[in-house]
């Protein structure tokens, strides 16, 4: 109770003031902001027109990337409750900006402010039938909110690294206290679990793996390639494909991408900022001036180009499907990002040296579908070594996507254990 009184009166009110700041030099906070204002109404007028749900289900993403994740998940969540309704919420304008319509999904809105008042409304309105929130993206009123009502709330593709923040003493402490009123951490693996059970009783915690291997084979056996770059540039070329790159990694990548792009001219490279601002944006195509080069969204111009700089969020995913290679970024800054969405398609993962925070780097690295570089001259080395010996390379591949066939199946898993509870519940 102190710690709510203490959350309420000091602390959101902190970040409230801080976001509405930030929203003054910030065009993504501001976005932010003033998406949240909205959202309740968003509520409403959704209620409007569909006043007869009796099930509904809300979900809490952080942005996009633990959207895509979960995306399987939903529809077939969908599927097995046909008549229900699920209402998924942004925090990231990342997330929210870039949605599409999705098939499982029937409103999209902002996070509301944690405030106690907002989050009583959108339950109130609402009326969930569970809270799902995707990987570890906790609010104090959203979680006390959905406990006061009654409303299970799960924590799924939930991942807890042993240096988390979340596990330090006196923060360990204040964290207990809303794992604790979780009905269900539904873990991506055996050392998550262990990790969780410093923050939570351990009957609240289950391992059942992690979603996203199963999104990326179902996209990977229905991704299309020509829908979103011409077949000029990838048919009887080789392309190299670097995803969500920050600068750390462009240091090295880029030196590395021109020396092969001089020395086999039959290679292709498509670059993918993690933030495709203007700034980042332009000096890619500086940097890269020395090769006919095009933004994606000029592709209506497309002129045997040979590199392509993606100025567009959301589409990172399906673009692997034209690649023979792929670099996965992040690995030379704080996190690698997603390094099973090119395994799904068959090809080899390079990647730098901060991968510990992923699970599925670890296993692509072990079964030989993924590999670690520390520098330019490392990433010259496997892309030589990929592009003279297509051997090696579609081996490499396999067995990539071998790891993540292994590790699919994570979505009936969850179900059935979120759905076990549920009946549970019901009947008690």
């Amino acid at each position: 109770m102190l710690f709510i009184l203490f959350y309420n009166i000091f602390v959101y009110p902190l970040i409230w003031a801080g976001a509405h700041l930030l929203a003054l030099f910030n065009r993504k906070a501001r976005k932010g902001v003033v998406g949240r204002y909205r959202s309740l109404k968003a509520v409403r007028q959704y209620l409007a027109l569909f006043p007869d749900i009796k099930e509904r289900y809300l979900v809490h993403c952080a942005s996009m990337g633990e959207f895509e994740h979960i995306k399987i998940f939903l529809r077939e969540l969908k599927r097995l409750r046909p008549d229900s309704h699920t209402v998924v919420m942004f925090f990231s304008p990342s997330g929210y900006e870039n949605v599409r319509e999705e098939e499982g999904i029937d409103l999209f809105i902002y996070t509301p402010f944690d405030g106690w008042i907002a989050m009583k409304r959108l339950f109130g309105l609402l009326s969930p039938r569970a809270l799902f929130i995707a990987k570890y993206d906790l609010w104090p009123n959203q979680i006390w909110t959905a406990h006061r009502r009654k409303v299970p709330a799960f924590l799924i593709n939930a991942t807890l690294s042993p240096k988390s923040s979340r596990l330090r003493p006196g923060i360990r402490e204040l964290q207990r206290l809303l794992y604790r009123r979780l009905t269900g951490i539904l873990a991506v693996a055996e050392t998550d679990r262990r990790n969780y059970e410093a923050l939570a009783p351990r009957h609240l915690i289950s391992v059942v793996g992690d979603t996203k291997y199963d999104q990326v084979l179902y996209r990977s056996e229905t991704a299309a390639r020509t829908s979103l770059i011409p077949s000029a540039f990838y048919a009887g070329h080789q392309v190299f494909l670097a995803g969500s790159t920050w600068p750390e990694d462009q240091v090295h990548l880029l030196p590395a991408a021109a020396e092969m792009l001089e020395r086999f001219p039959e290679l292709r490279l498509i670059v993918c900022p993690h933030e495709p601002t203007p700034e980042h944006l332009e000096d890619l195509t500086r940097k890269l001036a020395a090769f006919p080069t095009i933004r994606y969204s000029e592709l209506a111009s497309y002129r045997n180009h040979r590199v392509i700089v993606i100025d567009k969020i959301g589409i990172l995913a399906h673009l692997y499907s034209v690649a023979q290679i792929a670099y996965v970024g992040g690995s030379f800054r704080q996190n690698v990002h997603n390094v099973v969405e090119p395994a799904a398609y068959g090809i080899p993962v390079l990647f730098g040296p901060v991968n510990q925070n992923s699970h599925e780097a670890q296993h692509l690295k072990s079964a030989g579908g993924g590999f670690e570089v520390h520098n330019r001259e490392q990433i010259e080395a496997h892309l030589r070594a990929f592009l003279e010996d297509g051997d090696f390379r579609r081996t490499a591949g396999l067995k990539a996507r071998e790891v993540v066939r292994l590790h699919s199946g994570a979505t009936t898993r969850l179900l059935e254990d979120v759905f076990q509870v549920l009946r549970k519940l019901r009947r008690s």
